[in-house]
C-alpha cells in the first residue's frame, strides 16, 4: 500500500465516510438503498482513491453495490461482483473510459476491469478478468 493510503487511513473519518473522497452513500444500491452486509470492500475503496490521485480528477460512482434483485432487473451477471460489494462502475472527470481502463489494467492486475462507452468497471475479485 502506498504512502498516500497509509496517511489517509491514519485519519479519523466522519460517520459514513469510507475514505477521504468516497462516502458510503455513493455505493448504495440504486434499487434498495442498501449496502452489502459487510460494507464495501476496502481494497476497492483504496484502488479508487489511487485512481483519483493518479488522474487528479473526481471519480463518480455510477453503480456500486447491487442487491440480487436489482442486479437481475438491470441485466447484471448472475455472479456479479457488484452483489459482493467488490465492484464499481466509474467515470473520471475529463478522462476517457479507455484511459481509465488502461490505468486500471496496469494497477489492478489481479482483479476485473471492463471498458464501456461511457464508464469503466473496476472490481477487486480474486482472479484476473478483462473485457
Amino acid at each position: 500500500m502506498g504512502k498516500l493510503m497509509d496517511k489517509l487511513k491514519s485519519k479519523k473519518l466522519p460517520e459514513g465516510q469510507l475514505s477521504e473522497h468516497f462516502h458510503e452513500d455513493e455505493f448504495r444500491c440504486h434499487g434498495t438503498g442498501a449496502l452489502p452486509p459487510g460494507g464495501m470492500d476496502p481494497k476497492l475503496i483504496d484502488l479508487l482513491e489511487e485512481l483519483r490521485a493518479h488522474f487528479g480528477q473526481s471519480v463518480v460512482i455510477n453503480s456500486g453495490y447491487r442487491s440480487e434483485s436489482h442486479n437481475k432487473s438491470v441485466g447484471g451477471a448472475t455472479n456479479s461482483q457488484h452483489i459482493k460489494g467488490t465492484a464499481a462502475d466509474v467515470v473520471v472527470s475529463r478522462v476517457s473510459p479507455a484511459e481509465v481502463y488502461k490505468w486500471a489494467n496496469t494497477n489492478n492486475p489481479a482483479g476485473g476491469v471492463g471498458k464501456y462507452n461511457s464508464f469503466t468497471h473496476i472490481d477487486v475479485r480474486n482472479g484476473k478478468a478483462r473485457w
